[in-house]
Order: C-alpha cells, then sequence, then structure tokens
C-alpha cells in the first residue's frame, strides 16, 4: 500500500524552488559570520608571516602537491590547488546564489536587480579607468588594472553587522547583489584578460559536457553526485585549456536542477495523510505498534520533504558553511601574508599600489553612486526602499573592500616584491573604505530613522487647576 502511494507521489509535476524558508537571509548570516573570520585569519597571517617562522609559513604555500592517473600527471604548488580548485567551488555557491534568486528571489523582478547591476558596472569601470590613468598601457603594471574592480561580499556583509539592526534588509540584498555582480565581472575578465593561450580542444570537450549537465536537468536527473562527477570533469578541461577553471564553477552551477518534485498544496495532502497513518500504526498503544507499516510509512514522510527541496537548494545549504568557515578562511591564510620587512616605501607608494588605493577607496564610490544617479535620472532604476542618498554614499565606500577577488587577480597579475605591496594596497585600501564606509552608514541611518519616526506631543497629563485668591480666575499650574 505504501509502495503504490509513493509511486503516485513520484508523478507530481515538477515545481520551481519553494520559498519555504528564506535562503537568502541564511546565505547573508552565514557571509556576516564568514567575514568575521575571514578578518581574524588575516590578522592571523599576518602575526605568522612577520614572525620568527614567517619564512617557513610563507614557502608552505609554494609545497608541491600533484595527481597521477595512469598516464596523466598533474603537480602544483599547494596555492593553486587553493586558489584554482578550492575557489571554483566558491564561485560555484556564488553562481548557485544568482540562479536561485533570479527564479524566486530579489533578482527575479527585472528593475529591482538591474539598479545593484549598474552600480556594480560603474564600481567596476571608474576604477578600473583610474588606475590606468596611473599604470597606462605598456607600463609595468598595466596588466594589473582589474585588481580595484571587485567587492568582497563576506567582509562587506560582515561590516554591515556593526550597525545592528538599524541596516534596512533592502540595502543589504543591494549590496550583496552589487558584490555577487562584481565577482561575475571578475570571472569574465580573468577568463578573457588573465588566459595567455587557449588549448581549443580540452575548452569544448568542458562545454559539450556542460551541454549534457543542461540536458541531464532537462530530462529530470536529480541527483546531486552525477552531477559533481560532470563538473570536476569540466573543471579540469577548463584547467587545461588555459582559461581560468574558476569560471567553470559558476557555468556549473547554471546546470543544476532548481524544480521541486512536488508543490507545496501536494505536499500538504500527502504529507497529512502520512501522517494519519503513523498515528493509526499506534492507535492500540505504543506495546501494540506495527513497526514494519510504521518504519516504511516514516521513510516516505521523509522522502516525501526531501521531494520540496530542488537540488539547487540542497547543494547550496550543503556548501554555504563550508565555503564561509573553510574555503574563504584557507584562501585568506594561503594569500594575505605580507612580510613588511621585504616592503619598501618606494614599493608602497609605486603606481601599482597607488592605482588600487585610489580605485578602491575613490573609484569604487564614485563609479557606484554616478552611475546610479545617473540611471535614477534616466528613470530607469529605483533606490532600495527605504534608502535615500546619503545612505548610498555609505554602501558605495564598502564596496571599496576588495579583498578576495582583488587578491586573487594580483596573484594573477603579479608576483615578487611588486605583489606583496599590492597585497599591501589591498588591505589598506580595504581598511580606509570600511572604515569611511560604516562611519558615514552610522551617521546616515541614525538621521534616516530620526526623520521616518513620527510625531507624537508628550502627554503632560491633566492640567492642575487651581483658583487665583485675588482675582477669582481659574489658572492652569501645571
Amino acid at each position: 500500500m505504501v509502495a503504490r502511494r509513493r509511486r503516485h507521489y513520484k508523478k507530481s509535476p515538477p515545481n520551481k524552488i519553494l520559498p519555504i524558508i528564506k535562503p537568502f537571509n541564511q546565505f547573508m548570516q552565514y557571509e556576516t559570520a564568514g567575514g568575521i573570520v575571514l578578518l581574524v585569519c588575516v590578522l592571523i597571517s599576518l602575526l605568522i608571516s612577520n614572525s620568527l617562522v614567517g619564512t617557513f609559513y610563507l614557502s608552505l604555500w609554494e609545497t608541491e602537491l600533484g595527481i597521477t592517473v595512469g598516464s596523466f600527471s598533474l603537480t602544483k604548488p599547494l596555492v593553486f590547488w587553493i586558489n584554482d580548485l578550492l575557489m571554483a567551488i566558491f564561485f560555484f555557491l556564488i553562481g548557485l546564489e544568482i540562479k536561485r534568486e533570479v527564479l524566486i528571489g530579489e533578482l527575479s523582478a527585472f528593475r529591482v536587480a538591474l539598479a545593484p547591476i549598474i552600480a556594480a558596472i560603474g564600481g567596476m569601470v571608474v576604477p578600473g579607468l583610474l588606475f590606468m590613468t596611473l599604470n597606462p598601457i605598456g607600463s609595468e603594471g598595466a596588466n594589473a588594472w582589474a585588481i580595484p574592480i571587485a567587492t568582497d561580499i563576506a567582509i562587506a556583509l560582515g561590516v554591515l553587522t556593526v550597525l545592528g539592526s538599524n541596516v534596512p534588509a533592502s540595502l543589504k540584498i543591494f549590496l550583496t547583489t552589487l558584490a555577487i555582480a562584481d565577482d561575475i565581472g571578475g570571472v569574465l575578465i580573468i577568463a578573457l584578460f588573465y588566459t595567455t593561450e587557449i588549448s581549443l580542444v580540452p575548452l569544448s570537450i568542458g562545454f559539450v559536457l556542460l551541454t549534457v549537465m543542461i540536458l541531464m536537468n532537462r530530462i529530470g536527473i536529480r541527483q546531486l553526485l552525477i552531477y559533481a562527477v560532470f563538473g570536476v570533469v569540466v573543471w579540469a578541461q577548463f584547467l587545461l585549456s588555459g582559461v581560468h577553471p574558476t569560471v567553470a564553477g559558476i557555468l556549473i552551477a547554471f546546470t543544476i536542477p532548481a524544480t521541486t518534485k512536488i508543490d507545496y498544496s501536494d505536499f500538504i495532502a500527502i504529507s497529512s495523510d502520512l501522517v494519519r497513518r503513523i498515528q493509526d500504526c499506534s492507535v492500540e498503544g505504543i506495546d501494540n505498534i506495527d513497526y514494519k507499516n510504521f518504519q516504511e510509512t516514516s521513510e516516505t514522510l521523509r522522502v516525501t520533504c526531501r521531494d520540496t527541496e530542488a537540488p539547487l537548494q540542497l547543494a547550496e545549504h550543503g556548501l554555504t558553511k563550508w565555503v564561509a568557515f573553510a574555503i574563504i578562511p584557507i584562501f585568506t591564510l594561503a594569500n594575505s601574508g605580507i612580510p613588511f620587512t621585504q616592503l619598501s616605501v618606494s614599493e608602497i607608494l609605486n603606481p601599482i599600489a597607488l592605482g588600487i588605493i585610489l580605485g578602491l577607496t575613490i573609484g569604487k564610490p564614485l563609479g557606484i553612486i554616478s552611475f546610479t544617479w545617473v540611471s535614477t535620472k534616466l528613470g530607469l532604476i529605483k533606490l532600495p526602499e527605504g534608502v535615500n542618498w546619503e545612505v548610498m554614499i555609505g554602501m558605495a565606500f564598502l564596496g571599496g573592500i576588495g579583498f578576495t577577488i582583488s587578491t586573487f587577480i594580483a596573484s594573477l597579475a603579479l608576483s615578487g616584491s611588486i605583489l606583496m605591496a599590492a597585497k599591501g594596497a589591498i588591505l589598506l585600501a580595504s581598511f580606509i573604505s570600511g572604515l569611511v564606509g560604516v562611519t558615514l552608514l552610522r551617521n546616515a541611518l541614525k538621521r534616516l530613522k530620526l526623520r521616518s519616526m513620527p510625531y507624537s506631543p508628550v502627554d503632560l497629563g491633566p492640567p492642575n487647576i487651581i483658583k487665583s485668591e485675588t482675582t477669582g480666575e481659574l489658572l492652569d499650574a501645571s
């Protein structure tokens, strides 16, 4: 009886992701906590790299590790596996976030999605141009122009926690979407401008496998393990092609199924019936419970509950903690070690470092605000609900916190002491942007809250009426 009913359940039509819970809020909570962990890892890395074991610490990340399968062998430094493999998982999670938000979240409305995307474009174009004014084409740092274009989601949201509950949810969503768009732009720039040479055969194989994964999605294959196996092969093909494999992470995410087996109304009917059957198993008392029927029905209920979650949601929920508390901290420890004794004044003040600092602290907020202002004047977009221009300016400075992707691009574009100087500039610029952003936002949100509070006169209670002894008039003595 249970088996026949289970077959009926499988015939339920596919549906869009059910917004039973708020995964975007959960994502922001994990990103916020992850941002705090990231900052702690930066401090740890700086302390160790400037200690007596600093040389060993920095050389540790250059340890050669490899895999061999038959005649195929791949040996790379440890930092390679962190930057190219673990960060591909990071971008895979970002891709899942984008797809879900486009389907059912804040990005499902075009006008809502357009505003942070336009702001993100401005936040990439202006700092890039500002950097290139100091490092024109042909100069030593020309290839590093993309370093100041990115916003770090984790740190930016972590900084917002300093402001507590005064921060509107719409502003958090706007900043998160802006940072995600920045990340996408960063990946595209990495693919287009930081690929030395492309091997078409493995790249073609990678896209063929991505097409197969899309077809798997369309015909209803939902097992995440199968997609994981295909994803690893796609990552390897992109690696062999010369295109940075983090690009594969985003593309693989778009192939993950985003539908549920049963819709909300079917789930209510089915689960109610199964709960009633479970109750019937013990109608004669716990001592006489029908354990076989109870276990079979309970298992069916468990699988039915699982059918209300799309594979995309399952993958997202499973990866968010790992990315926030493992992958990004490991990346931070491997990439933020800066021995200050190796930095000279000339390197700190060279055009590359200055371009990064000016790009993140001035170019970022200027680009975000200018593109947003022009777009609102043209009637293309509106500001987020409950946010004014003063708040937007503070948020724009938080966009200048660009640690993760900025450091990642720096490692692709630079090397040696110049890379160390660039990392120092990224940390300094991110600190300045965060400090200015928090200060401006705190004041702006405080004034916005005061203006939004309704005026209510103070109740002084009933008047104290007395009678004048000279004139006999009634006077208010309160």
